[in-house]
């Protein structure tokens, strides 16, 4: 039997409408979407959303709570945005009401990243410091959190991805194409030698056109993808997450007719 394919998918985070936040929960779930994310900025990063947000770790424990199958997570997690105990602290608060569900999604952020951290009185890390933090991070991440909680590391450059290779359930990488996803996700299991990593993949895809997002996810699923989260540009516009859950999940990384 091959291997089955996980598909997820970012909720409506960037609104002041909890009951828009609410009833994509409650649709992605009942869809049989693999996953859920939210993201972790104070601010949306793009013009073309929203301005409001919804904090993601406050947003994630309501999640958890209203849920019962799906895996929730951060996508990702921004390793300067919280003290290091303070972030361990709120993780496992969230592990224990999701148990195994929850995956810690973490990252270091990067120069786009400034403006937000010193925004909100926040210290900002560059060069090699900046991977020294997320690094530290993770270690105390791993020590605090339970076994069953998977940790994904997330990003590009090479010292993140050595950092994944060292300590992560999984790697993520966002955007990018299928071959740069391949590249990257050997690297990683190049520098982690025999220790198996996760490989998987997150981006903006687009909602009503199936046949197009079933090729796309598995043009990365065939660059080594097993985990596949995607984020619509309108989520909360009917039939998004059903038809991602009946139409697409099924088909991604099937053998095609």
């Amino acid at each position: 039997m091959s291997e089955r394919i996980l598909i997820g998918t970012t909720l409506p985070q960037f609104t002041d409408d909890a009951g828009r936040f609410a009833d994509g929960v409650r649709r992605a779930e009942e869809a049989g979407i693999d996953s859920l994310w939210v993201f972790d900025h104070l601010w949306p990063l793009s013009g073309g959303k929203e301005r409001p947000v919804f904090e993601a770790w406050t947003a994630l424990a309501w999640t958890a709570e209203q849920t019962s199958t799906a895996s929730v997570g951060t996508l990702v997690t921004r390793s300067s945005l919280r003290n290091p105990r303070l972030l361990a602290h709120m993780a496992t608060t969230v592990a224990d009401i999701a148990g195994d569900r929850l995956i810690v999604g973490i990252g270091s952020g990067d120069r786009e990243s400034r403006a937000e951290n010193e925004a909100f009185g926040l210290p900002y890390w560059a060069g090699d410091r900046r991977i020294e933090q997320l690094e530290e991070t993770v270690v105390l991440l791993r020590e605090h959190l339970p076994e069953d909680a998977r940790l994904w590391i997330a990003g590009r450059s090479d010292d993140t991805l050595a950092v994944a290779a060292r300590h992560g359930d999984a790697w993520n990488g966002w955007g990018g194409t299928p071959e740069t996803f391949a590249r990257d996700a050997a690297t990683v299991a190049a520098y982690a030698g025999g220790r198996a990593i996760e490989p998987t993949w997150g981006g903006i895809v687009k909602a009503g056109e199936p046949e197009a997002l079933i090729e796309k996810l598995s043009a990365f699923v065939g660059a080594g993808a097993r985990h596949l989260v995607c984020t619509f540009s309108e989520p909360w516009r009917p039939g998004v997450y059903e038809e991602l859950g009946a139409r697409v999940r099924p088909r991604v990384g099937a053998p095609q007719r």
